[in-house]
Formats: structure tokens, C-alpha cells, sequence
């Protein structure tokens, strides 16, 4: 793969952490954490969950790379009540993609990856310039027995994502 490559994600909960981690394991990519200006206190998912499913955005901070410096970017998506966070929509309304080559990567705690965020994060990405190579989502193991409350405590191991990935990122010529 031709140019600079950058790992960018936002994780509440940690499982876009566990994956945007053995991405960089895998590939040596630098990674950046988007992280909100105001701490979310762990345990509002109910609240949490409704700023997702409004399409709030939320304050976040300058990130230390300038993505100008970049020509492959991995986002890092996670995904609360079918919709992508107040953190990704500001990050997506901020930044310019233009000539970027992005691979998305989401996480989310429902049983069936999201067609519909990934392909909102593609048109948002898309309309500023940028180009969708590829998408894959992991989903964390939730019992059935246990609440929400309960679910977002739950975090993916990166052995649990770690074949996937790499069969993943071979697959679009990256390792």
C-alpha cells in the first residue's frame, strides 16, 4: 500500500480501542484516540444511546496528527442504538477526506452488524472527498441474560478479532 497510513478511532466502552490496537500491532500504523472534550461518565448508556440515536454531536479534541499528512486512514466507528456516536458525527463533520483512502472498522453490541451506519459513514465520508475501500464490523459477545448496563462493560479481546483482522487487512493488500 502506497502513502502514510493513520489509525483513528473513538472507544467508550474499549472495544474500538481493542481493535484499533491490533490494527496497529499488525500494520505499525500510528493510531489516534478522538476523545471527547468532556469526559462521558462510564454508565450513562441510556443517555449515551439516546445522543447517538438524535445524531447529536459532541465537543472533541484537536487531534495531535493533522490528517493533511495522510493518504490511508483506518476509522475506527462504534456504534450505540444503530447509529454511530455524537463523537463520530463531529469527527466526520470537522474533517476534510479529500484524496483519503478509508478503511472503516466498527464495533457494536448488537448481534447483526449495521448496514445502515456503515453506509452513513460512507456517504459522510464520500461527500467530502474521500474514498470507502473497505468495511468490517465485530461484534461483542453479549449473553443474553445480561443487561445493558452489563453489555457495555463487556470488552472484545484482541485474541478474539485478531485472525479476523488480519484475514481482513490481507485481503485489501495492506499486510
Amino acid at each position: 500500500m502506497e502513502g502514510q497510513s493513520l489509525i483513528v478511532y473513538y472507544s467508550w466502552t474499549g472495544n474500538t480501542a481493542s481493535v484499533a490496537e491490533e490494527l496497529q500491532a499488525q500494520t505499525g500504523f500510528l493510531a489516534q484516540r478522538i476523545e471527547e472534550v468532556k469526559p462521558r461518565p462510564f454508565g450513562s448508556l441510556p443517555l449515551a444511546a439516546m445522543g447517538a440515536w438524535l445524531g447529536l454531536k459532541s465537543d472533541i479534541k484537536p487531534l495531535t496528527e493533522s490528517l493533511d499528512a495522510y493518504d490511508n486512514l483506518f476509522l475506527g466507528v462504534q456504534v450505540w442504538a444503530g447509529k454511530s456516536t455524537p463523537a463520530i458525527n463531529a469527527f466526520l463533520k470537522r474533517e476534510n477526506f479529500e484524496n483519503k483512502k478509508v478503511w472503516v472498522f466498527m464495533t457494536m453490541a448488537d448481534n447483526v452488524p449495521s448496514q445502515k451506519v456503515m453506509n452513513s459513514v460512507r456517504r459522510r465520508i464520500e461527500k467530502k472527498g474521500g474514498t470507502v475501500v473497505d468495511t468490517i464490523g465485530f461484534t461483542a459477545k453479549v449473553l443474553a441474560a445480561v443487561g445493558d448496563e452489563h453489555r457495555a462493560a463487556q470488552v472484545l479481546s484482541r485474541d478474539e478479532i485478531r485472525e479476523t483482522l488480519e484475514k481482513w487487512l490481507k485481503e485489501n493488500q495492506v499486510i
